[in-house]
């Protein structure tokens, strides 16, 4: 293992943070708080489109933080985040000789800063470093840089709305840009729809819809697009080269929420859109296959103090 690799791995105990509005309220009585997350995702045996056979995924991650605040509309902070995924592809399986990838490790280190700016507005700034890989591949191959940026106005108290853009290196296909919409918005007292995400985010956020049931319960819809693309060892049946996987979760969840410092959740669903995709160390296209409609279902935790 190389020392970046090493680094990162040591550094990230877990995963990117939220990409959440600024909303008005009082100055911090502590100016320091900590996160600590995670979760587990089960996405059940799905069948190749263009190819035999059928696959499994699993994955966990975790991740902690820890933000300074020096009033309640400027704050920076530190996160780091590390996890699996582990592919379980039957003997049928014709895409990439059979087995094209296992366990893919996915380690994080981001800054986020959000700063307020005239009466109403606010500017969220998140660049990370990310590596996306199979446990014996070289961690230069397999590592990527990125910026979330966004800017967002309070337009009422039940609205906060802005655009945004993520900026992203990808491991052979150069950069990769993407809109983002940052959105808080209390449609009535009980309804509202923000800017989410999902477990271990690998797109920036999505949006989820979520009705307040009473005071520790919410119900909520959200959906997402995941691309997660990582660089496979040197002794598989593709030498380094790269994976990728894309699809679009769409999913329903019941959160837990006992007091200000516990949030506990379930979620279920389908991934839709699924797509796996296979090339060389080059970069040349070797494979690729869609994959039907995946059931999906976890938890997540989320503890703040």
């Amino acid at each position: 293992m190389s020392n970046n690799k090493l680094l990162l791995t040591v550094i990230a105990v877990a995963a990117l943070l939220c990409f959440q509005t600024t909303e008005a309220q009082a100055p911090p009585v502590d100016p320091v708080s900590f996160n600590f997350d995670g979760g587990i995702a089960i996405q059940t045996s799905s069948d190749l489109k263009d190819s035999n056979g059928s696959f499994s995924a699993n994955r966990w991650f975790v991740s902690m933080g820890v933000t300074y605040a020096w009033d309640y509309r400027n704050s920076i902070g530190l996160s780091a985040g590390g996890g699996i995924t582990k592919y379980d592809f039957d003997e049928e399986t014709g895409f990439g000789g059979g087995m094209p990838w296992e366990e893919i490790e996915d380690t994080r280190i981001s800054l986020v800063g959000r700063f307020g700016f005239g009466e109403r507005g606010s500017i969220i700034l998140i660049p990370s470093a990310r590596y996306n890989g199979e446990k014996d591949s070289k961690s230069s191959d397999g590592r990527t840089y990125g910026l979330f940026a966004a800017a967002a106005w309070r337009l009422s108290p039940d609205l906060t709305i802005g655009p945004g853009i993520g900026v992203f290196s990808r491991i052979e296909d150069g950069t990769q840009v993407f809109p983002i919409l940052v959105i808080d918005w209390n449609i009535s007292e009980r309804w509202n729809l923000s800017t989410g995400r999902g477990l271990a985010s690998s797109q920036g956020p999505g949006l989820r819809l979520s009705y307040q049931a009473n005071e520790r319960w919410s119900l909520g819809l959200a959906g997402r697009y995941e691309n997660i693309e990582f660089r496979l060892d040197e002794n598989g049946t593709t030498p380094s080269g790269v994976g990728r996987d894309q699809s679009i979760p769409l999913v329903a969840s019941a959160v837990w929420e006992p007091n200000p410092t516990v949030k506990l959740s379930l979620f279920g669903g389908l991934e839709f859109g699924g797509k796996l995709k296979l090339k060389d160390f080059s970069g040349e296209f070797i494979s690729e296959t869609k994959y039907d409609p995946a059931p999906i279902f976890g938890g997540t935790f989320e503890l703040r103090f």
